[in-house]
């Protein structure tokens, strides 16, 4: 009885200084470092890093030898993986830790495969830390853990390729719905606003009830860990953005970090990064990109894709290195790790980095054995 006495007021202890039993994500973690004026990653033992490897190599699309392919990238110099790591992989290296499913609303899973939600109902929100928290704990005895990245290039500005947006949805659903009510009662107080003013401002508080859900679930659920946040797609040819100002904005007190998913085409992007990295003071990862080239028959879809593999990794090894020489990009990923599908539907083929049977691209892994040589002679010893 003592016994159970003793314990019962341990817990009542702990519970009142705040404290937990087991709080492991927190006690070995990858986080950033600043040297020179540049922003790291560094490892749970003080070693800066600039994180370089492949998305998606649990692509279920494909059957893949994950012994083969770890043999692989290691032999390339990779040193990471990014998101969509398997179990098999994720004590093999450093990983990013993501979600895209809670929320789907991913404008390239098209019009019909949206699903907004609304961020407004309690029950929504508590689907949504429950979510939080699997994904979390899945991870959390894990010091191979990046960071963590939530919904990919999602549908969040008003006009969007998927043609609908959350606005809309809230706006549009029943009179006794949380969201309904959220909307009249911001109605009440926006007299005055145009049209357009009125819809980017609800969006706002959209933005800051889904990241105050979603964020503040994080942040109990992972302490200590590195927050990545939205994966937003930007475009230098339409200048379109999955990155709403109003949605940056609210989710910036959540995250450590920024997630980029560039344009898959060579050229660095430096006047866009740096205008990122200017409003957010936040160092970046490219989460998913690649430089597509022309290869036999395949009906590769890109914007001007290369001639072939070798003009690939002379684009790709210039792109990296350009990365590489700014003070806040700390990783970068290669989308895909062999040709898949493109998925949802749509056709042409998703390019990946190796050929069949994980066989060498001809110039690309060349220039990928190069440019990660560089990166380990500019990576501060620490």
């Amino acid at each position: 009885m003592r016994q159970l006495q003793s314990i019962l007021l341990a817990i009542v202890l702990l519970s009142a200084f705040g404290l937990h039993a087991a709080r492991p994500s927190a006690a070995k973690a990858i986080s950033f470092t600043k040297i020179d004026g540049r922003h790291w990653l560094t490892s749970p033992d003080g070693q800066p890093f600039f994180a370089h490897g492949i998305t998606h190599v649990n692509n279920t699309r494909v059957k893949i030898d994950f012994a083969k392919i770890s043999k692989a990238c290691k032999a390339l110099g990779f040193n990471a993986y990014g998101y969509g790591c398997p179990e098999q992989l994720r004590t093999d290296m450093p990983f990013v830790e993501s979600w895209n499913h809670l929320v789907p609303i991913s404008y390239y899973r098209g019009k019909d495969n949206i699903r907004f939600l609304d961020v407004f109902d309690p029950k929504i929100q508590a689907k949504l830390d429950n979510g939080v928290k699997a994904s979390c704990f899945r991870s959390r005895n894990n010091p191979n853990v990046i960071g963590y990245c939530w919904t990919d290039l999602g549908a969040w500005p008003l006009e969007n390729p998927s043609g609908r947006n959350w606005v809309d949805f809230i706006r549009n659903l029943p009179g006794d719905a949380p969201g309904q009510k959220a909307y009249r009662q911001f109605l009440n107080g926006s007299k005055g606003k145009d049209d357009q003013a009125r819809d980017r401002a609800f969006l706002r508080l959209i933005a800051r009830e889904y990241f105050r859900v979603v964020g503040g679930a994080q942040r109990k659920y992972a302490p200590g860990r590195l927050v990545f946040g939205e994966r937003f797609g930007v475009s230098k040819l339409s200048r379109f953005t999955t990155m709403a100002p109003e949605v940056l904005e609210e989710m910036l007190p959540y995250v450590d970090g920024i997630a980029i998913q560039p344009p898959f085409q060579s050229g660095f992007p430096k006047e866009q990064f740096d205008k990122i990295y200017k409003q957010t003071g936040k160092p970046m990862i490219l989460c998913d990109f690649a430089v597509r080239f022309k290869d036999g028959d395949k009906d590769i879809r890109s914007w001007k894709p290369e001639e072939n593999s070798v003009a690939a990794g002379k684009a790709y090894a210039e792109y990296v290195k350009a990365a590489l020489k700014t003070d806040y990009i700390v990783g970068v990923f290669w989308c895909n790790p062999v040709d898949t599908a493109k998925g949802f539907g749509k056709p042409g083929v998703k390019q990946g980095f190796f050929g069949d049977g994980l066989t060498e691209r001809p110039g690309l892994h060349q220039s990928v054995k190069e440019i990660n040589a560089f990166r380990d002679r500019m990576t501060p010893k620490r």
